[in-house]
C-alpha cells in the first residue's frame, strides 16, 4: 500500500511541476510604416494556448530605423490606460490580429510612447501611434498616427 500512495503522490507531483507557471519566452517586433520607417522591438512575454496571444511583460530596445528610442518600462494595454481599469493583459499576436498594448516611458503615457490600438479606434480602424521619440510628427503629416495594417507587422518568436 505504501509502494502505491508514492507511486501517486509522484505523479501529482509531476503533473503540478508540468502546470506550473509559463516560462517567458523572447520576440521580436516589427512594424513597417507606411512612410518607409521600420519601428522593432525586443518583446518578453507568454505565449498562450492559442498558439496566438502574447501576454507582454516588457518591450526593451525599441528603434526606429535602427536608432535607439527611450526605455519603455511602462507596459499595459490600452483599454486599461483609457479606463483606468487593470482588467485587460497587454497583448500581442503572432497573426498581426487584435493587438492591444501601450508601451511608455511612465504610466502617463503621454511623453514616449508606442501604441498598437486593438480596442479603440480613433482613425475608424486599429492604429498604430507613436510618439515623437518613435517618428510622430504631432502634425498630421506623413509621420503621424496611421491605421494598423497588419501585412506590415511581424512578431516573431525567438
Amino acid at each position: 500500500m505504501k509502494k502505491s500512495i508514492h507511486g501517486i503522490a509522484a505523479i501529482f507531483a509531476a503533473a503540478a511541476f508540468a502546470a506550473g507557471p509559463a516560462a517567458a519566452e523572447s520576440f521580436k517586433l516589427t512594424y513597417n510604416f507606411s512612410f518607409g520607417s521600420v519601428l522593432q522591438a525586443d518583446i518578453t512575454g507568454e505565449l498562450q494556448d492559442d498558439g496566438d496571444t502574447v501576454i507582454i511583460s516588457s518591450v526593451e530596445n525599441a528603434r526606429l530605423d535602427g536608432v535607439i528610442g527611450p526605455a519603455l518600462p511602462f507596459v499595459t494595454s490600452l483599454a486599461d490606460l483609457v479606463d483606468g481599469s487593470d482588467l485587460n493583459s497587454p497583448v500581442l499576436t503572432l497573426s498581426g490580429l487584435n493587438n492591444d498594448i501601450s508601451v511608455c516611458s511612465d504610466e502617463t503615457c503621454v511623453a514616449e510612447f508606442i501604441t498598437f490600438d486593438g480596442v479603440r479606434q480613433f482613425l475608424g480602424k486599429p492604429g498604430i501611434y507613436t510618439s515623437v521619440s518613435f517618428g510622430n510628427t504631432f502634425a498630421g503629416g506623413a509621420n503621424a498616427a496611421e491605421v494598423y495594417d497588419p501585412a506590415n507587422y511581424s512578431l516573431e518568436q525567438r
